[in-house]
């Protein structure tokens, strides 16, 4: 068996444990107060049922899961997380859901859901998608896939590009591994030039006579739609303009990304947002340099996406979250809210995220 394979059938085998034998609960009350922070981006709806099982969690699942964590520990925005993590008030363990990127549905299935079961969310929003009505590279990247297909994108990308160094990556990926999706959107996102990718894809959208404007409207929120949240209780945070993977972005532009995205908030809801969410938000997707930009701007919190919980003491610009999609499993949370993946990683044995 492989190691991956080992961790796997470890961490399987201990989050079923604790949640069908009920231990969770002891191994709660023996364990420090933490906060476990969910991410998703959507929940599965009409609206964006051409986005990948990835970002979406099913209803049923949100409901059992706010079900469960409800009954046992305090469900909070992360404005509400934040002040109780840095002021060490937690009297209790507790969870905060937050969904990426500003989609429509928190609006017209995540609200009602959530507010039918008596808890808020937080809602972070790359700003330009509202403010001007455009995709953010990946889904004009999905777009032109869906209507090119993988081994056409990838020639007529190269035609179009002026970065020599990422064509050839491109190229390389396309001949070794096959045109993917996944590769393909690997080599774009840090393999080639952040300006020209933005140009070489506006390019191809607009000779291939593809909508983005349309699917923008379809997927993402307007204004008037989150400030309908915001006014509804619901947290609305920042999570840039464009959803630039802040680690390719100069200073410069680290700065403008996150401070554009919080006066753009400010703005249209009267209320500068408390909290940041790094996109993508894994340690290779933003960088020391982004985490003061985020303090420097008057975020008192940002999140990531690497997996674990949060105790009073932690460092408040690198918030953990665990990620939930389609393929949620209950028993696996409850393992990580109570700590019970505390001592795998304290014995070395990271769970696989």
């Amino acid at each position: 068996m492989s190691k991956h394979r080992l961790k796997l059938a470890v961490r399987n085998a201990v989050a079923r444990t604790l949640y069908a034998t009920g231990l969770h609960a002891l191994v709660q009350r023996l364990s420090r107060p933490r906060v476990l922070i969910l991410a998703g981006h959507c929940v599965s709806a009409d609206s964006n049922a051409s986005l990948s099982k990835d970002t979406k969690v099913r209803a049923a699942d949100l409901v059992r899961i706010v079900r469960f964590f409800g009954r046992r520990y305090d469900i909070l925005t992360m404005q509400e997380a934040a002040q109780r993590l840095r002021a060490g008030t937690l009297a209790r363990s507790a969870i905060v859901l937050t969904m990426d990127d500003g989609y429509v549905d928190n609006l017209t299935h995540l609200a009602p859901l959530l507010e039918s079961l008596g808890v808020r969310a937080t809602i972070y929003v790359e700003t330009r998608a509202l403010s001007e009505r455009r995709l953010n590279w990946t889904h004009s990247l999905f777009l032109l896939l869906d209507h090119l297909g993988h081994a056409a994108f990838v020639a007529r990308y190269c035609a179009l590009a002026n970065d020599a160094k990422g064509v050839a990556q491109l190229q390389a990926v396309a001949q070794q591994q096959g045109a993917s999706t996944y590769h393909i959107k690997r080599v774009l996102k840090y393999e080639v030039q952040r300006l020209d990718r933005e140009r070489v894809l506006e390019a191809l959208m607009q000779a291939e006579r593809l909508d983005g404007r349309a699917l923008c409207d379809t997927l993402y929120m307007t204004w008037a739609q989150a400030r309908e949240l915001h006014t509804r209780g619901h947290e609305i945070g920042a999570h840039t303009e464009s959803h630039a993977i802040l680690s390719r972005c100069s200073a410069d532009e680290q700065r403008q990304e996150i401070e554009g995205s919080r006066a753009a908030i400010q703005r249209e809801l009267g209320a500068a947002p408390a909290s940041f969410a790094y996109p993508f938000g894994r340690e290779w997707d933003w960088n020391d340099s982004a985490a003061r930009a985020v303090t420097t701007a008057g975020y008192t919190s940002s999140t990531t996406t690497h997996p674990g919980t949060n105790r009073p003491g932690c460092d408040m610009v690198r918030l953990k979250r665990v990620m939930v999609d389609e393929d949620v499993r209950l028993d696996l949370l409850v393992a990580e809210a109570c700590g019970g993946f505390d001592l795998l990683r304290k014995l070395g044995f990271q769970p696989p995220a």
